[in-house]
């Protein structure tokens, strides 16, 4: 059932001056919707002069705040950019408690899109401040809130206290953007990893671990720095390439034999996710080894491992990965196994969400 035309912001106060997972994933968001009619304006807080280059087609309005403080002090402009378009209802992910926001939510009905448990997260923030303040202004932003989007089921629970109607639904992926990669014919496996830098969950240090120990595979790494490891010494096994853009890592992740998801998650307190890298991998057709329970894949696949979620659990995994990852060679996932994914499914059920919200405040 195709949902009435709605007139949709969408707020976001950062993630739109570079190619990154959250930009990636509001890119399309935003186009899915257009699609189906909607008349939606991206209103962004910009870090920098220039705003990356996959938004150009996209209706955008931006307010600049290069410096933390500099994003607090023009944050209320931002938020009457809002109130001015004066939209249907605003879309957000849940983030600071920025000042002039919680008066757009009790103006306009709004929903926040819960990525991550928050407070698990906090310990890795390297602000004190910026923690205590975050702990102390969260409860006022999600009792504003007219529903909840939660990317897991697990999230979800975590904030049940707040009494919010409330869709779980996991990351999706425009499958249309990704062709299906040839499986390589390499004699020795090759092993890839996409992340952004200085996030400890990604368990950097534990594919380290595992190059050490499979020294005749091959490990390529995009994203991660030599500072994410401190002190560990990198394996001769292992390529580091930093950030690079979609364009340039394809060429990479095309000789990979198998992709590696998060490995510990636990070190945020989550048991559960589903990563956008993850629907990359599986779009471009890579068997995957994840260390969670992922929310699209509830059932055992054969080109999905999940091995535990537990702080030894790639060392105690040794076996059961080597099966894997050489039962993986020469194959690929294919697609109508992953057609659950694709964005223009995902997005149909966060509309009727949306529009459900929308009728009730009527």
């Amino acid at each position: 059932m195709r949902t009435p035309c709605m007139k949709l912001a969408y707020l976001t106060f950062g993630g739109v001056n570079s190619e990154n997972g959250p930009g990636k994933k509001m890119l399309s968001q935003v186009r899915a919707w257009m699609a189906r009619g909607h008349e939606v304006m991206l209103f962004a807080m910009s870090r920098s002069e220039s705003l990356w280059v996959g938004l150009a087609d996209l209706p955008i309005e931006t307010v600049r705040g290069f410096t933390k403080l500099a994003r607090l002090w023009r944050s209320r402009a931002l938020v009457r950019k809002v109130m001015e378009w004066k939209p249907d209802l605003v879309y957000t992910r849940m983030s600071m408690n920025f000042p002039g926001l919680g008066m757009l939510m009790e103006r306009v009905p709004s929903i926040l899109e819960l990525n991550t448990y928050d407070v698990g997260e906090l310990k890795s923030w390297p602000f004190r401040t910026q923690r205590l303040y975050y702990l102390a202004t969260r409860a006022r932003i999600l009792r504003k809130a007219r529903g909840l989007v939660a990317v897991t089921h697990e999230i979800a629970s975590k904030f049940a206290d707040f009494g919010k109607p409330t869709l779980v639904l996991g990351n999706g992926i425009d499958l249309s953007l990704f062709p299906e990669l040839q499986a390589p014919r390499d004699a020795n496996p090759r092993v890839v990893f996409i992340g952004a830098p200085g996030q400890p969950w990604h368990g950097v240090d534990k594919i380290m671990a595992l190059a050490a120990h499979f020294r005749q595979w091959h490990f390529d790494l995009i994203g991660p720095s030599h500072e994410d490891l401190g002190s560990a010494t990198v394996p001769e096994n292992v390529s580091l390439h930093g950030l690079l853009g979609r364009a340039e890592y394809v060429q990479i992740i095309a000789k990979a034999d198998v992709a590696l998801g998060t490995l510990a998650l636990h070190r945020k307190e989550m048991h559960e996710a589903c990563p956008l890298k993850v629907r990359e991998y599986l779009a471009y057709g890579i068997p995957t080894i994840i260390g969670y329970r992922d929310t699209d894949f509830p059932d055992p696949v054969s080109w999905l491992l999940q091995i535990p979620n537990t702080p030894d659990n790639v060392t105690s995994s040794f076996t059961r990965i080597e099966r894997f990852v050489c039962s993986a060679m020469g194959k690929r996932v294919p697609r109508e196994k992953i057609r659950h994914l694709d964005v223009v499914t995902k997005e149909g059920q966060r509309l009727a969400f949306m529009d459900s919200i929308r009728r009730s405040r009527n």
